[in-house]
């Protein structure tokens, strides 16, 4: 069901509101037009819910808390800093530019990983046709073959027989393993294990650290700028930080917050933030431009994080091609040898 879950329509309806708002216009004129300018009936019937809300009396933050699903608790918590102050139109275009990076950072990681996967599934699909179509038809060639086949010629033998007879077994046990894993996601205890060992994994995890510490940094420094109170910027965006290992580090940072230490400080103790985070915050607070010093942060690590992936990709491409190019080699191989054996013998 489509609706303003997407991070795209999300970003589109910020930036339509920071235009409507930016005009001077009433709160309830804006979401009105904004609702008529819906393709999607659900996503219109959210803006008209939200509408309605501000039509009732309450503020916008609260209004938009009964689709918590659409609109994020920071996203909430920006607007209500904004109310607050006064400045409305200003943070629905620092949340727009905000969603708009967050928004490339995600299509260019998807952008990344399209290339890859396809000549992964090309791989699989052609080893797939040669062991299930090509090698049984030869099978039996090779049956009447008196001397002993090659090593390699029995495993692929071997494979092959166990793709083609035990087909419907492979597929039951592969539908069951998703499910399992799928279940198994679920646990809080085994979800933060597995995030824990992402963060510890060596090259990856500092980039899955990166990657959270841009979405945390820049979620407070846009709150911050709607003049949310910092300790009230850091406990809402937690929600932004998808690693739970990392969520927890700043929940304990928020506490630490509230104790009256400062954030660089806290951010240091959690010991899950880059150092130039940490040092850019420093920067910040002695500078009294804490925000825009996060912001700062934020994109030079997803500078960093793409030409992490750049590079990466410039890796994964010629060594998926190798592989794909050395497994189809070996099946050939497997082949091509009973077959230079028989003419042996039989010129011999």
């Amino acid at each position: 069901m489509r609706g303003v879950r997407r991070h795209r329509d999300l970003v589109v309806i910020t930036r339509q509101l920071a235009t409507l708002v930016g005009a001077a216009g009433p709160g309830d004129e804006a979401l009105g037009i904004l609702a008529a300018q819906q393709e999607h009936a659900v996503a219109r019937r959210i803006m008209d819910s939200v509408r309605a809300g501000v039509q009732e009396g309450s503020r916008l933050a609260v209004a938009m808390g009964r689709h918590k699903d659409s609109f994020p608790a920071s996203y909430r918590a920006a607007i209500s800093g904004g109310e607050r102050s006064g400045n409305l139109g200003p943070v629905f275009a620092r949340l727009a530019d905000h969603l708009g990076r967050e928004h490339a950072m995600r299509s260019k990681i998807s952008t990344a990983m399209i290339y890859p996967l396809a000549l992964s599934i090309v791989a699989t699909v052609v080893v797939g046709c040669l062991m299930v179509f090509v090698v049984p038809a030869l099978i039996e060639q090779f049956q009447s073959f008196r001397t002993e086949l090659p090593l390699i010629t029995q495993i692929l033998i071997g494979t092959s027989t166990i793709l083609t007879q035990f087909w419907p077994l492979l597929l039951a046990g592969l539908a069951g393993l998703i499910v399992l894993l799928r279940l198994a996601l679920k646990q809080p205890s085994i979800r933060l294990g597995l995030d824990g060992a992402m963060l510890r994994a060596p090259g990856i995890g500092k980039w899955v650290r990166a990657v959270n510490a841009s979405r945390f940094v820049r979620a407070v420094a846009t709150m911050a700028a709607s003049g949310l109170p910092l300790l009230d910027c850091v406990r809402a965006a937690t929600g932004s930080v998808g690693n739970r290992v990392m969520a927890r580090a700043v929940g304990d940072m928020a506490g630490r917050i509230e104790e009256g230490e400062p954030v660089s400080h806290a951010m240091r103790q959690s010991g899950v933030f880059p150092p130039m985070v940490v040092y850019m915050a420093v920067g910040g607070e002695n500078s009294g431009e804490l925000p825009a010093m996060l912001e700062k942060a934020a994109d030079h690590i997803d500078q960093d994080v793409e030409n992490f992936l750049q590079a990466a990709l410039s890796v994964v491409e010629p060594v998926i091609i190798v592989l794909m190019g050395a497994v189809v080699a070996g099946i050939v191989l497997a082949i091509m040898l009973p077959i230079l054996q028989l003419n042996q013998l039989a010129t011999g």
